[in-house]
């Protein structure tokens, strides 16, 4: 499948090089959560996964806002000063963002509660300030390390996360340390990696850091305003028309066991990362130099096509399959997640194909559009298991599942037109 990966993705070298060292970090990385998933189903019971998926949901939704998505304009600034601008800039937005949100589970914890319809959920509140605090890090890291194109550096850190994640709910499994095992363990795994990136950045750019001002940053925040204004509101959407329905259904007895969905979304999103996620890091780093060639629409094809030829398959036959081997594979009380993933997995080949492609909105700097996509999007997948909620809650995990093919084909099209257009 590699092999073939090489020859279909895209000709040229330097992007084939990047793509494989990514995903060589990637496919070690996953290997270990894989490995981990009969074990943790075994250990922890549905609802403590349920636990999880609140966390998840909430932490995903607060990693939209952490940095005003400042860090996106890391790769693509015109010199290495205002990138280094934008890394101090990004840093300090993700402090006083933690702040403000450490004030709001202190003295707002029972507000939170009463919102989420989950009382079950207060003793894991205080655990979404680091997880702010580690994730941020790591997306502005990893920003910055990938204009370097130090990809191999970024593949080791997937490699930690994912040792760390997984082996911490392991061991609270084990123990008997109940859902807040499996929640610290997701806590590492969004943010174990920043430690070692610090230091790395420390140790080369220690200096010029020094020599930065509180104008440059100032300017670079300036200069990038269209992430805060377009990106954040954008990224905001997106993940609110992921997270808020699994909030949604979480917080309705009779729509079933959430934690079912959210495993089920998890293993179908491991081959979607193990690929799209290694392209997509690559692709914003090349892309902007095509764009400024006038190649934009022929590098995007390509992309797409090996896309298309590689993971696709992959997906499609992993939701063809799942129903017989959920129970088996997975233990007892987990055959419903076999049945999800089947309902899931248009959704999740449409993701596959448009989400490391999703950086176009970006480089041609159409991100109102991006904006306006994601915010019908929201519109529609919300709406829609709402009102699944209320005729039909047995059949809202499926219903979320449709509005998620339905989103990404609309979006892909338009990436697409975007694309076409500035060639």
């Amino acid at each position: 499948m590699f092999r073939n990966l090489r020859g279909r993705i895209m000709r040229g070298e330097g992007f084939l090089r990047n793509i494989s060292v990514l995903m060589a970090g990637t496919i070690a990385a996953h290997m270990i959560t894989v490995a981990g998933i009969p074990i943790t189903t075994r250990l922890f019971n549905p609802e403590a996964f349920s636990i999880l998926a609140i966390y998840s949901a909430i932490l995903s939704i607060l990693l939209t806002l952490v940095t005003l998505s400042m860090h996106l304009g890391i790769p693509i600034a015109a010199t290495h000063r205002q990138a280094l601008s934008l890394v101090a800039g990004s840093a300090l937005i993700i402090v006083i963002f933690t702040v403000v949100l450490s004030f709001a589970v202190v003295f707002g914890s029972h507000w939170i509660i009463g919102a989420l319809g989950r009382p079950d959920f207060e003793p894991y509140l205080p655990l979404l300030i680091p997880g702010c605090l580690l994730g941020g890090g790591y997306a502005l890291l990893q920003m910055w390390f990938s204009r370097r194109k130090q990809f191999g550096l970024v593949a080791r850190t997937r490699v930690v996360r994912s040792a760390g994640g997984t082996g911490t709910q392991l061991a609270f499994g084990f123990a008997g340390g109940g859902p807040v095992g499996l929640v610290l363990g997701h806590l590492l795994y969004n943010g174990l990696g920043v430690f070692g990136l610090s230091r790395r950045l420390i140790r080369d750019e220690a200096g010029k850091l020094k020599e930065l001002t509180v104008a440059d940053v100032r300017q670079g925040l300036r200069s990038n305003k269209k992430f805060a204004i377009f990106t954040t509101p954008e990224n905001l959407a997106n993940v609110a028309a992921i997270q808020l329905p699994v909030l949604a259904i979480a917080a309705n007895p009779e729509t079933g066991e959430v934690g079912q969905l959210y495993l089920a979304q998890s293993i179908m999103m491991l081959p979607m990362m193990l690929i799209g996620s290694s392209v997509g890091q690559a692709f914003i780093a090349d892309a902007p130099e095509y764009f400024r060639r006038g190649e934009l629409w022929h590098f995007t094809k390509r992309v797409l096509r090996g896309l298309t030829l590689t993971g696709a398959p992959l997906l499609l036959l992993a939701g063809l399959i799942a129903p017989f081997l959920a129970g088996p594979i997975l233990g007892e009380g987990w055959t419903r997640t076999g049945e999800l993933i089947a309902w899931i997995t248009p959704w999740m080949i449409l993701q596959f194909l448009s989400s490391p492609l999703s950086t176009i909105f970006y480089i041609a700097g159409k991100q109102w559009l991006a904006l306006l996509v994601q915010l019908i999007g929201l519109c529609l997948r919300f709406g829609v298991v709402l009102v699944a909620i209320s005729m039909a809650p047995g059949w809202a995990m499926e219903a979320y599942a449709l509005s998620g093919a339905a989103f990404y084909l609309s979006m892909l099209v338009v990436m697409l037109a975007v694309a076409r257009k500035r060639q």
